[in-house]
Protein backbone atom coordinates (compact mmCIF):
# COMPACT_ATOMS: atom_id res chain seq x y z
CA UNK A 1 0.00 0.00 0.00
CA UNK A 2 1.35 3.43 -0.92
CA UNK A 3 2.50 5.62 1.92
CA UNK A 4 0.55 8.88 2.25
CA UNK A 5 2.74 11.93 1.78
CA UNK A 6 2.73 14.60 4.46
CA UNK A 7 2.47 18.25 3.30
CA UNK A 8 5.72 20.18 3.53
CA UNK A 9 6.50 23.93 3.71
CA UNK A 10 5.30 26.27 2.43
CA UNK A 11 1.95 25.32 3.95
CA UNK A 12 -1.24 26.74 2.46
CA UNK A 13 -3.37 29.08 4.63
CA UNK A 14 -6.31 26.69 4.21
CA UNK A 15 -4.32 23.76 5.63
CA UNK A 16 -3.02 25.86 8.53
CA UNK A 17 -6.53 27.12 9.27
CA UNK A 18 -7.81 23.54 9.37
CA UNK A 19 -4.94 22.56 11.66
CA UNK A 20 -5.65 25.55 13.90
CA UNK A 21 -9.33 24.57 14.05
CA UNK A 22 -8.47 20.93 14.85
CA UNK A 23 -10.18 19.96 11.62
CA UNK A 24 -7.67 17.39 10.33
CA UNK A 25 -7.47 13.66 10.96
CA UNK A 26 -5.56 12.75 14.16
CA UNK A 27 -2.94 10.74 12.26
CA UNK A 28 -2.20 13.59 9.86
CA UNK A 29 -2.14 16.11 12.71
CA UNK A 30 0.46 14.05 14.59
CA UNK A 31 2.67 14.00 11.49
CA UNK A 32 2.05 17.59 10.47
CA UNK A 33 2.47 19.50 13.74
CA UNK A 34 6.25 18.93 14.15
CA UNK A 35 6.90 20.26 10.63
CA UNK A 36 4.60 23.24 11.17
CA UNK A 37 6.22 24.09 14.51
CA UNK A 38 9.62 24.19 12.79
CA UNK A 39 8.39 26.58 10.09
CA UNK A 40 8.51 30.27 11.16
CA UNK A 41 6.04 31.40 8.47
CA UNK A 42 3.51 28.77 9.49
CA UNK A 43 3.84 29.68 13.16
CA UNK A 44 3.35 33.37 12.34
CA UNK A 45 0.12 32.46 10.56
CA UNK A 46 -1.12 30.36 13.49
CA UNK A 47 -0.19 33.14 15.90
CA UNK A 48 -2.15 35.60 13.76
CA UNK A 49 -5.24 33.42 14.15
CA UNK A 50 -4.75 33.45 17.91
CA UNK A 51 -4.39 37.25 17.69
CA UNK A 52 -7.76 37.50 15.95
CA UNK A 53 -9.36 35.68 18.85
CA UNK A 54 -7.64 38.00 21.33
CA UNK A 55 -8.83 41.09 19.43
CA UNK A 56 -12.42 39.89 19.37
CA UNK A 57 -12.39 38.90 23.04
CA UNK A 58 -11.05 42.36 23.93
CA UNK A 59 -13.81 43.96 21.90
CA UNK A 60 -16.38 41.77 23.61
CA UNK A 61 -15.28 43.17 26.98
CA UNK A 62 -15.53 46.79 25.81
CA UNK A 63 -18.00 48.56 28.12
CA UNK A 64 -18.84 51.07 25.37
CA UNK A 65 -20.78 48.40 23.48
CA UNK A 66 -24.19 49.20 24.92
CA UNK A 67 -26.68 48.68 22.11
CA UNK A 68 -28.75 45.51 21.69
CA UNK A 69 -27.91 43.09 18.91
CA UNK A 70 -29.93 43.82 15.73
CA UNK A 71 -32.30 41.02 14.71
CA UNK A 72 -30.61 40.47 11.36
CA UNK A 73 -27.21 40.13 13.04
CA UNK A 74 -28.66 37.61 15.51
CA UNK A 75 -30.04 35.57 12.60
CA UNK A 76 -26.67 35.67 10.84
CA UNK A 77 -24.87 34.58 14.02
CA UNK A 78 -27.30 31.70 14.55
CA UNK A 79 -26.78 30.43 11.01
CA UNK A 80 -23.01 30.76 11.38
CA UNK A 81 -22.98 28.70 14.59
CA UNK A 82 -25.27 26.09 13.02
CA UNK A 83 -22.87 25.77 10.09
CA UNK A 84 -19.99 25.18 12.49
CA UNK A 85 -21.87 22.44 14.35
CA UNK A 86 -20.62 19.33 12.60
CA UNK A 87 -21.77 16.84 15.21
CA UNK A 88 -23.80 15.01 12.56
CA UNK A 89 -21.18 15.45 9.84
CA UNK A 90 -17.89 13.55 9.42
CA UNK A 91 -17.18 10.70 11.78
CA UNK A 92 -13.57 11.75 12.45
CA UNK A 93 -12.92 13.60 15.70
CA UNK A 94 -12.97 17.33 15.02
CA UNK A 95 -13.80 20.30 17.22
CA UNK A 96 -17.14 22.12 17.12
CA UNK A 97 -18.16 25.41 18.67
CA UNK A 98 -20.12 23.53 21.34
CA UNK A 99 -17.61 21.05 22.69
CA UNK A 100 -14.14 19.65 22.25
CA UNK A 101 -13.63 16.06 21.13
CA UNK A 102 -12.80 13.55 23.84
CA UNK A 103 -9.67 11.65 23.02
CA UNK A 104 -10.23 7.90 22.73
CA UNK A 105 -7.97 5.60 24.80
CA UNK A 106 -5.16 3.94 22.82
CA UNK A 107 -6.17 0.59 21.38
CA UNK A 108 -2.84 -0.99 22.06
CA UNK A 109 0.47 -0.14 23.67
CA UNK A 110 2.39 -2.50 21.42
CA UNK A 111 4.84 -1.15 18.87
CA UNK A 112 4.07 -1.02 15.15
CA UNK A 113 3.75 -4.27 13.27
CA UNK A 114 5.41 -5.06 9.97
CA UNK A 115 2.22 -4.01 8.16
CA UNK A 116 2.01 -0.61 9.84
CA UNK A 117 3.72 2.45 8.30
CA UNK A 118 6.82 3.65 10.11
CA UNK A 119 8.04 7.15 10.83
CA UNK A 120 5.04 8.75 12.56
CA UNK A 121 6.05 11.70 14.72
CA UNK A 122 5.60 11.27 18.43
CA UNK A 123 2.13 12.58 19.41
CA UNK A 124 2.10 16.02 21.01
CA UNK A 125 -0.11 17.14 23.86
CA UNK A 126 -2.74 19.19 22.02
CA UNK A 127 -4.87 20.25 24.98
CA UNK A 128 -3.73 23.88 25.10
CA UNK A 129 -3.78 24.34 21.32
CA UNK A 130 -7.18 22.65 21.02
CA UNK A 131 -8.56 25.08 23.62
CA UNK A 132 -7.18 28.01 21.62
CA UNK A 133 -8.75 26.65 18.45
CA UNK A 134 -12.10 26.31 20.17
CA UNK A 135 -11.93 29.86 21.48
CA UNK A 136 -11.01 31.17 18.03
CA UNK A 137 -14.00 29.44 16.40
CA UNK A 138 -16.34 30.75 19.08
CA UNK A 139 -14.85 34.25 18.79
CA UNK A 140 -15.25 34.22 15.02
CA UNK A 141 -18.91 33.34 15.40
CA UNK A 142 -19.46 35.95 18.09
CA UNK A 143 -17.68 38.62 16.06
CA UNK A 144 -20.68 39.09 13.79
CA UNK A 145 -22.65 40.25 16.83
CA UNK A 146 -19.92 41.85 18.92
CA UNK A 147 -18.22 43.92 16.24
CA UNK A 148 -21.49 44.78 14.56
CA UNK A 149 -22.88 46.18 17.80
CA UNK A 150 -19.66 48.06 18.46
CA UNK A 151 -20.01 50.07 15.29
CA UNK A 152 -23.22 51.65 16.59
CA UNK A 153 -21.52 52.76 19.81
CA UNK A 154 -18.06 53.70 18.61
CA UNK A 155 -17.66 54.51 14.93
CA UNK A 156 -21.00 55.66 13.61
CA UNK A 157 -23.76 58.14 14.41
CA UNK A 158 -26.98 56.42 13.39
CA UNK A 159 -30.62 57.40 13.17
CA UNK A 160 -32.18 55.18 15.82
CA UNK A 161 -35.65 55.84 14.40
CA UNK A 162 -34.75 53.67 11.39
CA UNK A 163 -35.04 49.91 11.98
CA UNK A 164 -32.08 47.65 11.06
CA UNK A 165 -31.92 46.82 7.37
CA UNK A 166 -31.81 43.29 6.04
CA UNK A 167 -28.45 41.60 5.53
CA UNK A 168 -27.07 42.03 2.02
CA UNK A 169 -27.07 39.12 -0.38
CA UNK A 170 -23.90 37.39 -1.59
CA UNK A 171 -23.47 40.27 -4.05
CA UNK A 172 -23.58 43.49 -2.04
CA UNK A 173 -23.57 46.96 -3.53
CA UNK A 174 -21.98 50.29 -2.76
CA UNK A 175 -21.72 53.26 -5.11
CA UNK A 176 -18.85 54.92 -3.25
CA UNK A 177 -16.88 54.72 -0.02
CA UNK A 178 -19.69 56.44 1.90
CA UNK A 179 -21.85 53.36 1.32
CA UNK A 180 -19.30 51.13 3.06
CA UNK A 181 -20.74 51.56 6.54
CA UNK A 182 -19.32 49.38 9.32
CA UNK A 183 -22.58 47.42 9.46
CA UNK A 184 -22.45 46.74 5.71
CA UNK A 185 -18.77 45.82 5.77
CA UNK A 186 -19.12 43.50 8.74
CA UNK A 187 -21.85 41.56 6.98
CA UNK A 188 -18.95 39.85 5.17
CA UNK A 189 -17.41 38.57 8.39
CA UNK A 190 -17.13 34.79 8.29
CA UNK A 191 -18.36 34.63 4.68
CA UNK A 192 -16.26 33.70 1.65
CA UNK A 193 -18.87 34.14 -1.10
CA UNK A 194 -16.55 35.33 -3.86
CA UNK A 195 -16.79 34.32 -7.50
CA UNK A 196 -14.05 34.68 -10.08
CA UNK A 197 -10.26 34.65 -9.61
CA UNK A 198 -10.37 35.63 -5.93
CA UNK A 199 -12.26 32.46 -5.06
CA UNK A 200 -9.18 30.31 -5.71
CA UNK A 201 -6.83 28.90 -3.05
CA UNK A 202 -4.53 31.56 -1.54
CA UNK A 203 -5.99 34.20 -3.87
CA UNK A 204 -7.16 36.48 -1.04
CA UNK A 205 -3.76 36.27 0.68
CA UNK A 206 -1.93 37.18 -2.54
CA UNK A 207 -4.33 40.05 -3.18
CA UNK A 208 -4.02 41.43 0.35
CA UNK A 209 -0.22 41.28 0.18
CA UNK A 210 -0.21 43.06 -3.19
CA UNK A 211 -2.45 45.79 -1.76
CA UNK A 212 -0.01 46.38 1.10
CA UNK A 213 -1.61 44.16 3.74
CA UNK A 214 0.89 41.33 3.93
CA UNK A 215 0.58 39.00 6.94
CA UNK A 216 -3.06 40.05 7.47
CA UNK A 217 -5.52 37.18 7.87
CA UNK A 218 -8.67 37.24 5.70
CA UNK A 219 -11.79 37.16 7.88
CA UNK A 220 -14.34 37.15 5.07
CA UNK A 221 -14.94 38.25 1.49
CA UNK A 222 -17.98 38.93 -0.69
CA UNK A 223 -18.70 40.21 -4.18
CA UNK A 224 -19.20 43.99 -4.16
CA UNK A 225 -20.14 46.80 -6.54
CA UNK A 226 -17.95 49.90 -6.24
CA UNK A 227 -18.72 53.02 -8.30
CA UNK A 228 -20.74 50.89 -10.71
CA UNK A 229 -18.02 48.29 -11.28
CA UNK A 230 -17.67 44.72 -10.05
CA UNK A 231 -15.34 44.48 -7.06
CA UNK A 232 -14.64 42.38 -3.98
CA UNK A 233 -14.92 43.41 -0.34
CA UNK A 234 -12.30 41.68 1.83
CA UNK A 235 -12.19 41.84 5.63
CA UNK A 236 -8.73 41.48 7.17
CA UNK A 237 -7.31 41.50 10.66
CA UNK A 238 -6.64 45.11 11.60
CA UNK A 239 -3.37 46.90 12.36
CA UNK A 240 -4.01 46.76 16.12
CA UNK A 241 -6.64 45.23 18.36
CA UNK A 242 -9.58 45.47 18.09
CA UNK A 243 -9.64 46.93 14.58
CA UNK A 244 -10.69 45.10 11.41
CA UNK A 245 -9.65 46.36 7.97
CA UNK A 246 -12.24 46.52 5.17
CA UNK A 247 -10.51 46.44 1.77
CA UNK A 248 -12.22 46.88 -1.61
CA UNK A 249 -10.31 45.67 -4.68
CA UNK A 250 -10.99 44.81 -8.29
CA UNK A 251 -12.05 41.27 -9.14
CA UNK A 252 -8.68 40.54 -10.74
CA UNK A 253 -6.55 41.56 -7.75
CA UNK A 254 -3.43 39.43 -7.53
CA UNK A 255 0.32 39.64 -6.93
CA UNK A 256 1.72 42.53 -8.97
CA UNK A 257 -1.75 43.90 -9.75
CA UNK A 258 -3.51 44.91 -6.50
CA UNK A 259 -6.42 46.78 -8.19
CA UNK A 260 -6.79 48.73 -4.93
CA UNK A 261 -9.99 50.79 -4.71
CA UNK A 262 -10.62 51.70 -1.07
CA UNK A 263 -9.78 50.64 2.49
CA UNK A 264 -10.80 51.65 5.99
CA UNK A 265 -10.32 50.39 9.53
CA UNK A 266 -13.36 49.49 11.65
CA UNK A 267 -13.42 49.49 15.44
Amino acid sequence: MATRSVPQPPFSPELLADLHADNVAPELRAELLPAVQRDPEAMRFLNSLDAVGAELRALGRDERIIHPMPDDVLARLTRFVDDLDISEGPTERVATVHRLPVAAPPESTAGPTDSEPMGFAEPIDLTARRNRRFRWLAAAAAAVAVVGAATFAITMTTDRSVPPTAMPSATATGSNNADLTPAAALSALGRFDVTGPLSGPNALNRCAAAAGYEHRTPLGAVNWTYEGKDAVLVLLTGPVAPKITALIVGTGCTAGDPQYLYATDIG
